[in-house]
Order: structure tokens, then sequence, then C-alpha cells
């Protein structure tokens, strides 16, 4: 027995989609044939915009769902554990952005700064360039994979069917006019994810008997974790997870895009105010769990799935307008990064692939087709992947094992003068034939040791193999006085 009709859950992803298509037609298509307005939203982004736009396309899946499986399963040293690096990796990534932005202030991407910083050296550049096609492809996968995870599991619809379905509204609107078009839904969906999580969970607490019921479930399912500093789930699941966390935003164009798309001035307070918008949402949603994992409910409520258990728990103690509620939010949340992730990826397709090595005298006209054509391509491709339904938690983590490849090579070629290409390419290159590979083989094992040691080996590789490679250098091979970029021959 289903907890929505079929015809509910279809209806419900057609409205969210023909809206957002609608919006983004009459409030862009005057920026339609715009190549700035389409990969940068002609960095005109004040603050607001700019946290909201963000915060929102940080709500990928695990937000949403690995948030209230991590506290029903693991409890508050779970959730801990989850939200807290989640929400530390914005401040890290603050003072990064302005350093970029006060190098290249006219750029695009990090993998062309890197490539201007490095005396134009290809290994080096396709090197980042894997590392961030990796990274949004995990966004487009994990994100697409759950909106069809969870209207197949609350409705019965065809998984294959729920996942061609967003990816084709989502590309609708995104293709139109690019990152305007994100930012402008993003705003609409911030609101939205916002608003039907201050209503939805305590009106769940409400019915569930006050706040009480959250803190009987602080100990997990198995009551063993009330503990916030476990040291078994600060093993197993923290140290992997903090080190994907932040060195997510590192890895991640859309953090970078929006660097490039936010006031110059503003930078700073866009990423501080985005973090803290974005930490509300897990913090919130995880107390789901807590109440499915409460002794008193754990007998009543049948959890089939740990990753669909907010919606279950909604389902149990509210009628069903809640879940479609639900439904609504969890769309936001997830169309938000899907379509943040094709403008992402399509700028790295253009400005580094398609500029930099097949058409480097592209007029406007040219890059904003290409954008379209390598959005398109990056869709279908990152959907055809979902379409194979791995779980969850294993692109989760693997994800996060590129991102963590790029981490130090990205510090210090943006603090470190001495730095050169040669440490830049090994470091990422060993990181990514190490790291990952290990890292995949660890989370389809689910063996704990191994999930730690990959996720440590892929920074510390990159940490060692940069720091041999600067220390040993005797020249200075990049000149950061001047403020801007300024190569200087090895």
């Amino acid at each position: 027995m289903y907890l929505i009709s079929q015809t509910t859950g279809i209806t419900t992803l057609l409205i969210f989609g023909l809206v957002m298509i609608v919006i983004v037609y009459f409030l862009t298509r005057k920026q339609f044939n715009s190549k700035d307005a389409f990969l940068v939203a002609r960095r005109e982004v004040g603050w607001l915009r700019g946290s909201l736009s963000i915060a929102v396309s940080w709500i990928w899946a695990p937000a949403v769902f690995i948030a209230s499986m991590q506290a029903y399963n693991q409890g508050i040293a779970g959730a801990f554990w989850f939200i807290v690096p989640n929400v530390v990796c914005f401040f890290v990534f603050a003072p990064l952005a302005i350093r970029l932005r006060r190098f290249l202030p006219e750029g695009y991407t990090l993998p062309q700064f890197i490539l201007k910083r490095y005396d134009n050296d290809k290994k080096t550049h396709l090197a980042f360039l894997v590392l961030f096609f990796g990274y949004q492809l995990g966004a487009i996968i994990i994100n697409t994979l759950a909106a069809g995870v969870l209207l197949n599991a609350l409705t019965g619809i065809s998984f294959y069917l729920v996942v061609s379905l967003i990816m084709v509204l989502v590309l609708i609107y995104a293709i139109m006019s690019g990152l305007e078009a994100s930012i402008i839904t993003d705003v609409i969906q911030m609101a939205m994810v916002l608003l039907f999580c201050f209503i939805l969970v305590p009106w769940v607490i409400i019915k569930a008997g006050g706040f009480s019921a959250v803190t009987g479930g602080f100990g997990g399912i198995t009551g063993m974790f009330g503990n916030v500093f476990n040291p078994w789930i600060a093993y197993s699941f923290g140290i992997a997870t903090t080190l994907s966390l932040i060195s997510g935003p590192i890895g991640d164009q859309m953090f970078f895009q929006r660097v490039y798309a936010s006031k110059k001035e503003q930078i700073v307070k866009t990423f501080v105010a985005g973090g803290l918008i974005f930490g509300l949402v897990p913090t919130i949603l995880c107390l789901l769990g807590f109440i499915a994992a409460n002794p008193h409910f754990s007998s009543l409520i049948t959890v089939a799935d740990p990753q669909m258990v907010g919606p279950v728990v909604i389902g149990y103690f509210l009628p069903k307008i809640a879940l479609v509620a639900f439904l609504f939010m969890a769309f936001a949340a997830l169309a938000s990064t899907i379509d943040s992730a094709y403008c992402a990826i399509s700028s790295l397709g253009t400005i580094d692939i398609y500029r930099k090595y097949f058409n480097p005298e592209a007029s406007d006209r040219q890059l904003l087709s290409m954008s379209r054509k390598v959005m398109l391509a990056m869709a279908l491709l990152g959907t055809g992947i979902a379409l194979l339904q791995p779980k969850l938690l294993w692109v989760f983590l693997i994800y996060g094992a590129l991102a963590s490849a790029g981490f130090f090579p990205t510090v210090f070629s943006l603090y470190w003068k001495k730095l050169n290409k040669q440490g830049v390419f090994w470091a990422v290159t060993l990181s990514l034939i190490i790291g990952l590979p290990l890292s995949i083989y660890a989370n389809i094992t689910e063996n704990v040791n191994l999930i730690v040691l990959a996720s440590i080996l892929s920074v510390v590789i990159g940490l060692i193999t940069c720091l041999i490679a600067g220390f040993l250098n005797k020249k200075t091979v990049y000149n950061f006085a001047s403020g801007e970029i300024e190569a200087v021959v090895e």
C-alpha cells in the first residue's frame, strides 16, 4: 500500500516543473541570447539572492534524505557529523573565493585559473577538469536518483519514468537561460524548502507528543548513539564525511560559478549567510529521524528503507496533503541542485574545453550555443548513470573522494608562490588514481576501515605531494604581489 496515489505523485511533479518553466520564461526571456547571463548571471547577484541560491544548491539529496537517515540509524552522533561539516565548509570556502576573484576577476571557473596559474600547462588543467566534471556528474546522478527513489517509494510510479521526467523538466528551464534561470528558481525553491520545513516538522512533533518524542530517539534506532562524540561514529562516519564535505565546495563548480556571479564586494556575506541558511534544513529534517528511532514509535512505524525515513514519519503522523507538501519541498531541493549542476558543467565544457582546445576565437553566440549543447549531453550522461540505481550513500562518499583530491592543490595554488605545475599535476593525479578506486571499492563492499582510509588518503596524498614539490622548488613560480595574475617563467 503506497502512501500517495500515482496520479497525485505525477501531477505534483508536473505542476512543480511547469511552474518553474513558466517563471523562467517570463523573467529571463530577454537574456536568452546573453552569454554572461547564461554563464555568470551578468556578475550582478546580490548577497541575499546569492546566499539563498548557494544554500539551496548545496541541499543535495544527502541533506534531504541522509540527514534524517543518520539521525535514525546513528542518533545524535550521526546527525552531528553530517550537519556540522556541511555548514563549516561554507566558512572554509569564503576566503578562497575572495582570493580567486581578486586574481581572476573576470573568470568563469577554477580550472581556468589553474591554467593561467601554471603557465597554460594542459596536463594540470586536464587533471582538474577530470575532478570537476566527475564532481558535477555526481551531483546530477545523486539528485536525479533521489527523486526517482522518493516518488517510487511513495507512489509506486516507475523509478525510470520519474528519473527521466525530472531530467526533462529541469533541463527545459535550465537550458533557456542557464545560471540566470538557476538563481531565479533557487530563490523560489529555497523559500519553499524553508516554508515546508518550518510547517511539516513542527506539525509532526506536536502530533508525536512534543519535543520529548525527539529527545527519546537521540540514541538512534539501537539506542547506542546518544553521545554526540561517540568514538565509533566519529571514526566510521565522521572522518570520511568531514573530509568529503569540507573539500566539497573546492571541487564544485556550482560554488565557483556563484563566486563569479556575485557582486565582488559581497562574496563573503553571500557564502557565510548561505551556510547559515543551509544549516537550518538538515538540522530540522534530522528531527524526523529521531522521532522514528524513539522506542515508543519504532515498533509502530515501518521503515523498510532508512533513506526514506523522513517521508515515512510524515505519512504516519500527518494527512496525505502533508506528504504532497513534502514532495514539493523535496523536488525544490533536488531540482535546484540538478539545474545548478547543469549550469556548472556547461561552463566547464564551454570555457575550459571548447574555447581553450577547439575554438579560441569563438564568438559569444558560439559559446552560448556550445553551453547548451554541453548541458544537454551531460544531463543525458548523468541521468543514464542514475538509472543504474547506485546507493545514495555510495555516490555521496565517492564524489567526496573526488573533491578531496583537489583540496590541497587548490589551496596551495591560491596561496603558495613556489608550488609548481608538476607538483599540482601529480598531487591531483595520484589522489585520483589511488584514492578514488579505493573509495569506490570500499563503499561497494561497505568496509568501514577502507572507507576511512580512502577518504584520508585522497587528502593526504595531495598534501604530501604539494609540500614535496614546493619545498624542493627553489624558484618563485607565481607572483601574488600585484593582486592580479602574473605568471613567472620557471
